[in-house]
């Protein structure tokens, strides 16, 4: 079994101490460190740190390194963007404590600086892997061969076994340390679980077939949809459908399984599909945060300073009637022109009640 393989689960919990050596020995290549505490040394187990008497020192396991991340922080980590570090999806605040506490990942603001987890709310969230993360999870810390030919974001295909036909697939990652590489699997005829991304032997990766995009020859009469027609990009009420699907993904029961392995790998089913709605969540928030026929509940609310009320005065001249009134407007979530259309209709009304006095 390789170090870096996900499938090894441990519920027992490291020392502040152990953790310390253990990481550590993940900077050093998982060999532990002779300097430390011995009392330490001799408190982890051989499950987590094997003796190898040829090379001199223990190394770290799966077990291990599965005290360390544990099932759902590992796979965040293994998911990350290789080229730019960034992990995916919205992580639950205690793995974020837990990370960035372990050194496995660290906070920056939108221009790549180290941010604080107390000043993460005001200068940005932005979580991405250290070396020591790459470490861990066997990532490369440079862009291997593989990357030349497959790049992040690139197609190309996934042959399982002889015999079967290839599947097309989105690259998102390089090959990790166990020769595993995460793939997107896509077609229009996957069943949902099928559709889920997934770590697959980086041997099994082709090249996808370079292939002449089809001429389709124009003709005004005819009203059928051409191919190269795109399709319609779907509605609010389209994704807030699919988020219900997902949703109801998460919350499954799982049936308990006989083997622990089984269980583990429901569990492992169950992160992927939660990692999925938060990022499906994350893009309907700013798709409906835009959208101006979106309902109330979805705007942003915004805190004005002097000189913003001053200038969206000096803007539309006809939001001077609404006086101190506009930044409460502005908290709850209304924007300039939705004020103004407030006014508007108001100075209408009592325009119509004068007209009728």
């Amino acid at each position: 079994m390789s170090m870096f393989t996900t499938t090894a689960y441990t519920t027992d919990k490291a020392t502040p101490g152990q953790r310390r050596v253990m990481l550590a020995a993940v900077d050093a290549d998982g060999r532990l460190p002779d300097g430390a505490n011995q009392r330490v040394l001799n408190s982890l187990p051989e499950s987590w740190a094997r003796t190898d008497v040829a090379a001199g020192g223990r190394f770290l396991t799966t077990e291990g390194r599965a005290a360390l991340a544990p099932l759902g922080r590992f796979f965040l980590l293994a998911r990350a963007n290789p080229v730019n570090g960034c992990l995916p999806g919205t992580t639950g605040h205690s793995d974020m404590l837990a990370l960035v506490r372990d050194g496995l990942a660290v906070l920056q603001d939108s221009d790549g600086r180290p941010v604080s987890v107390a000043d993460r709310w005001e200068r940005g969230n932005s979580l991405r892997i250290t070396e020591r993360g790459r470490r861990l999870v066997g990532m490369p810390l440079t862009a291997p061969a593989f990357a030349e030919r497959h790049p992040v974001g690139s197609r190309a295909m996934w042959k399982q076994q002889e015999g079967e036909p290839a599947r097309p697939v989105q690259i998102l990652g390089w090959p990790l340390a166990d020769g595993t590489v995460y793939v997107l699997p896509e077609s229009t005829y996957l069943s949902y679980a099928a559709s889920r991304e997934r770590p697959v032997p980086a041997e099994q990766i082709r090249p996808a077939p370079q292939t002449p995009a089809p001429t389709v020859p124009s003709r005004p009469d005819d009203r059928r949809n051409t191919m190269t027609d795109r399709k319609p990009e779907p509605t609010l009420d389209d994704d807030l459908e699919a988020l219900r699907g997902l949703a109801a993904a998460v919350v499954k029961p799982v049936t308990p399984s006989a083997e622990t392995w089984e269980q583990v790998k429901a569990l492992e089913e169950r992160a992927t599909a939660g990692y999925e709605l938060a990022e499906r969540f994350t893009e309907f928030d700013q798709r409906a945060t835009a959208d101006r026929r979106a309902p109330k509940e979805w705007g942003i609310s915004r805190e004005l300073s002097e000189e913003q009320i001053a200038a969206e005065l000096e803007k539309r001249p006809e939001l001077q009637a609404l006086g101190g009134f506009l930044a409460t407007l502005a908290t709850m979530g209304m924007a300039p022109w939705q004020m103004a259309n407030l006014v508007r209709r108001v100075k209408a009304h009592e325009e119509a009640g004068a007209d009728e006095s």
